[in-house]
């Protein structure tokens, strides 16, 4: 039996249930996870401890970087080496590019083991990388026997870097916890879902309120510092739109779900996101959706003018207009929701763990 290692930063709840499917989906595979850390500032997801027993987590040192449009988290990890020594693995899969996957990518050269570099990462979401950033991306996915993409853009930065064999394992969720979601939609009802860095673009949201021609009100639903629900709050009362909006916190489970129920529309304004989950979760709910440009995501959740639209965040009559317009047609609107059924099922675990065994098929073969 083969041994696969997985290496990636925090135990998030969308790869900790992907990965547990896996674990018990490839049985012909012992399939080992490895966390470079326990927890990540500003996170307030809930994990099921069960479904990690058969993990590693790393100590590392954690080093927060602030940036203008998001916090950055640099993962120094301790004992990449000696917990890769302990399992063997046969084939390696580390994300990204940070220390670990570097050590990782070098114990495999050393020791003749099959290495297998995935990334989220898109040109967009990487477009203000240093240059030894872009060593660090040159230098892995080079030396990969195969790449995975977790997106067609990522897959199109592989292929910009040099890639050659590349997979693909479109990132999703446990999907069937919103397919299920019944539809009780609220009037006029808009929903954000996602922290309120400056990244995520509630304030492009809030300024394009202002051309909406239609009723609504807008749920913005997850955590933000005091400071930048203050910011937003002053934002909307300048434009006259504070009365229209309601800040509701963080959620989750059954409230989160409730949320998605009632939604007429879902918006992601993001200036910068190398996927937006938050996308599969609307779409899976069945809400039309109005998503950034530089959502990375959108390219392969929304099919521009079928199931929602795509849009430029920074163009408030723009965005308020494609949101205005689904307010507005109910007809469209209804289509849209119909339309979202379609495009659920590439999303399955099923399918998206796929990427993974044919890459690992394929740096195995022939005794690669």
């Amino acid at each position: 039996m083969r041994r696969i290692t997985i290496i990636t930063n925090i135990a998030s709840p969308y790869r900790v249930d992907l990965f547990y499917f896996m674990q018990h989906r490839f049985r012909q595979y012992e399939i080992h996870i490895i966390y470079t850390s326990k927890d990540m500032d500003g996170r307030q997801w809930d994990v099921d401890r069960t479904k990690i027993s058969a993990s590693h987590f790393l100590d590392s040192k954690v080093i927060k970087i602030r940036q203008d449009l998001d916090d950055r988290y640099v993962h120094i990890p301790i004992d990449t080496i000696r917990t890769l020594d302990r399992i063997d693995p046969d084939v390696v899969i580390a994300g990204e590019y940070n220390l670990a996957a570097l050590l990782s990518m070098f114990w495999c050269r050393t020791k003749k083991k099959r290495f297998i570099h995935m990334t989220d990462g898109t040109l967009i979401s990487e477009r203000s990388i240093g240059k030894l950033q872009k060593m660090a991306r040159k230098t892995i996915i080079r030396h990969a026997d195969a790449c995975i993409a977790s997106s067609t853009r990522a897959g199109e930065k592989l292929r910009y870097y040099g890639a050659r064999d590349i997979f693909q394992s479109l990132l999703t969720v446990d999907i069937e916890r919103y397919r299920t979601i019944e539809r009780n939609e609220q009037p006029g009802r808009i929903l954000y879902v996602g922290s309120m860095a400056k990244r995520k673009g509630v304030d492009l949201l809030i300024a394009a309120l202002p051309y909406i021609r239609c009723g609504y009100e807008l749920h913005i639903v997850g955590n933000g510092t005091d400071e930048e629900i203050r910011g937003s709050e002053q934002q909307a009362k300048t434009l006259g739109v504070k009365e229209r909006i309601t800040w509701c916190g963080f959620k989750e489970g059954p409230d989160l779900y409730r949320e998605y129920s009632e939604a007429a529309v879902f918006v992601l304004p993001t200036r910068e996101d190398c996927f937006g989950l938050v996308l599969l979760e609307a779409l899976c709910a069945r809400v039309p959706i109005v998503a950034s440009m530089y959502a990375d995501g959108a390219y392969d959740v929304v099919v521009d003018k079928e199931n929602g639209y795509i849009v430029d965040p920074y163009s408030a009559e723009n965005l308020g207009g494609a949101i205005g317009k689904l307010l507005s047609e109910d007809e469209t609107r209804e289509a849209m929701s119909r339309e979202c059924e379609g495009y659920i099922d590439r999303f399955t675990f099923e399918n998206v763990s796929e990427g993974y065994r044919r890459a690992i098929e394929f740096v195995c073969k022939d005794g690669k």
